[in-house]
């Protein structure tokens, strides 16, 4: 017995039986949501045709200019309602004299106040014995006349209409049930194999991909397809996972910088007001940098994106940022920058290496250390050198300090501010205009980071 219930939910696990199962379903859906279409459209259509039918027997009602109760007896006797009418009328005087069209509509209309009204059609009555009638009534002069109509052939309609509607579906659920299995059947062969190696992929392994089957053709285009959507989402998530990183790491500084501003407008706005003007334009200038930022910071996490390139002065980028840092800088430092040095490309891009490299050798430098920038070119390279007398770097270490998260001197890397992912993104942006970055020791102690780029200014004369 447990055998047969653990072979039995075997199969309800299998790819044969779930694609049985989702077809059928889908199928009966489609059926069923295309048999209720039909039978509301004949409903709404007899009740609408029932509706004009009423309306044209009020307008004659209307036009016949009875008044007396002799006079409707006549009009009704004259328009034939019948004990086997559709319509049964009440005419009540307004000398409370009632006139009715026929014994069963005396009947029906003395037991009007127990009809019950039904749900979705407000004007339709069920009596005790489920019959349903049209109701509708008029007032013309004083007098009151209410028409039922006999809605019991309608509805007997509707009746063979859904069972016949049930048994087309139950017909084209079997037929589909079957066409569906064998279907399944044919397709499941190279689906299981699918379905394993699926089970067996791992996103991380960039080597792995499912086999492409010769048949069927559609499970063949599925495996290339699904082939080429693995490896973009490795890329994609390998993307994400960098942009999350860099985001995280870039737009702290500029936020940290903004909250430091505006503690020192909490701290000394009031005694010393001139901090405000000076705080504020570096709020308002790190703000839209900030903006800049996280633009950049997108491109910057889509790898094969296209900037646009621009003539730029790096020289006076990296004085620009020498100057920014240098205020909040406790080391000594030296500069050299050679000017009229000149690159293409986007200004944020130079602005994060030279920013991340002076954060570096700060947080690495001793206060009382130094820090040296040199800017140079010649004919082939431009060079940018940044040097600090701190730490120094291990050379079983240089290979490392580029990888993200990784930190020289772990045991101190919670007194060192930062995420460990600063070099890394110099590293990505350097290699972004084909240049290289080389990390090696200063003398007597320290660090030396070495920014090469290609000189592609060489024989230019440049006039600002």
């Amino acid at each position: 017995m447990k055998n047969n219930k653990r072979t039995l939910n075997q199969r309800k696990n299998t790819t044969q039986f779930q694609l049985t199962i989702r077809f059928i379903s889908l199928l009966t859906s489609a059926v069923l949501i295309l048999s209720i279409a039909i039978m509301g459209i004949t409903a709404a259509e007899l009740y609408e045709s029932t509706e004009k039918q009423a309306d044209l027997l009020e307008d004659s009602l209307k036009n016949s200019g009875a008044k007396e109760a002799k006079d409707w007896q006549k009009v009704l006797v004259k328009d034939t309602f019948s004990d086997d009418s559709l319509y049964l009328i009440h005419v009540q005087l307004n000398s409370g004299e009632v006139v009715y069209s026929s014994e069963d509509a005396k009947e029906i209309f003395q037991e009007f106040p127990q009809l019950k009204q039904f749900i979705l059609f407000d004007r339709i009555l069920w009596t005790s014995e489920v019959e349903p009638y049209y109701y509708t009534s008029f007032q013309k002069d004083e007098t009151k006349v209410t028409i039922l109509v006999d809605m019991e052939n309608q509805f007997e309609l509707i009746g063979r209409i859904f069972s016949l509607t049930i048994f087309i579906t139950l017909a084209v659920i079997a037929l589909g049930s079957l066409v569906t299995y064998r279907f399944s059947k044919k397709l499941s062969g190279s689906l299981v194999v699918m379905d394993e190696e699926i089970n067996q992929l791992k996103v991380s392994d960039s080597k792995q991909q499912l086999t492409v089957p010769k048949t069927p053709q559609e499970v063949q285009n599925i495996s290339k397809s699904f082939n080429q959507l693995l490896v973009k989402q490795r890329m994609y998530l390998k993307r994400e996972q960098q942009f999350v990183t860099d985001a995280s790491h870039e737009l702290r500084t500029p936020i940290a910088a903004i909250r430091g501003h505006v503690n020192l407008i909490k701290r000394r706005g009031k005694s010393h007001p001139q901090v405000i003007p000076t705080s504020l334009d570096y709020i308002d200038k790190e703000s839209k940098r900030l903006e800049i930022l996280v633009e950049k910071l997108l491109l910057l996490g889509r790898l094969d994106t296209q900037f646009n390139m621009e003539q730029l002065d790096l020289s006076l980028i990296i004085q620009q940022t020498v100057d920014e840092l240098n205020v909040m800088m406790p080391q000594d430092i030296t500069i050299t920058i050679e000017t009229g040095i000149f690159v293409e490309g986007q200004a944020e891009h130079f602005y994060q290496i030279a920013r991340n490299l002076l954060e570096n050798a700060m947080k690495y430098t001793d206060i009382s250390g130094t820090i040296t920038v040199r800017l140079f070119s010649d004919e082939d390279t431009i060079q940018l050198i940044i040097e600090d007398s701190g730490m120094g770097i291990p050379d079983e270490e240089k290979t490392k300090i580029f990888e993200r998260f990784y930190r020289v001197d772990q045991s101190h890397s919670s007194e060192i501010s930062g995420t460990g992912i600063g070099l890394s993104i110099v590293k990505e942006l350097v290699e972004k205009y084909q240049g290289k970055i080389n990390v090696t020791d200063a003398s007597p102690k320290g660090t030396r980071f070495t920014v090469e780029f290609i000189n592609t200014h060489k024989n230019e004369d440049f006039f600002i």
